[in-house]
């Protein structure tokens, strides 16, 4: 009905109480930023992995929403440190029990709240890799992506070249565009990179 506001109610791990949140965007909503990694220390601190270029989206009062069983559920940063990797602390995130169910876990922000150049980040089209094919914008050759593997702070696509697999990075600084339409990543690919 028009006009009504509906609440969800989310479970936050570890407390025994419930915590109302506001009804948040569908799935297609988010744009994925990064990944928990592990504990850090025992007060509920949080050891995350975040690319470079979104870095700036990692502060005090951000709400990350993490992917838990189906459901992007939400949690307030509320101190980060920067280093080798983001160690994050979040709302309702008190003690190691409670950091450890997030571990391993990939994060969102809401799509609209992401900047319109970094829309098109290669990690939220994973799953989708296997029907797109490369243009080499140097040799103006394609190559069929097999598959892609994470790799630290890189995600990397597996095409083949005369029955050898070839690692190319998906990183966004050799990505000129996308062409979704026609399932194809133009983009300049090192030179040497495919010589055997």
């Amino acid at each position: 009905m028009a006009g009504t506001s509906r609440q969800r109610v989310y479970i936050v791990p570890g407390n025994d109480r419930s915590q109302l949140s506001p009804l948040y965007p569908t799935y297609s909503d988010f744009f994925l930023i990064g990944k928990a990694l592990r504990s850090h220390g025992t007060g509920g601190e949080l050891r995350i992995l975040v690319d470079q270029q979104l870095k700036s989206y990692i502060r005090k009062g951000t709400y990350l929403f993490f992917d838990l069983d189906g459901s992007k559920v939400p949690y307030q940063i509320t101190d980060v440190e920067d280093g080798n990797h983001f160690v994050i602390s979040l709302q309702d995130v008190l003690n190691k029990k409670d950091s450890d169910l997030l571990g391993n876990i990939e994060f969102y922000i809401p799509l609209e709240s992401v900047k319109s150049r970094h829309q098109h980040s290669p990690k939220n089209l994973r799953g989708k890799w296997d029907e797109y094919r490369i243009l080499d914008t140097r040799s103006e050759l394609i190559y069929d992506i097999l598959r892609t593997e994470e790799f630290p702070q890189q995600l990397m696509a597996i095409i083949s070249i005369h029955d050898k697999e070839i690692l190319i990075p998906l990183s966004d600084q050799l990505i000129s565009s996308i062409d979704k339409e026609n399932k194809i990543i133009l983009m300049e690919i090192p030179e040497g990179l495919l010589d055997l």
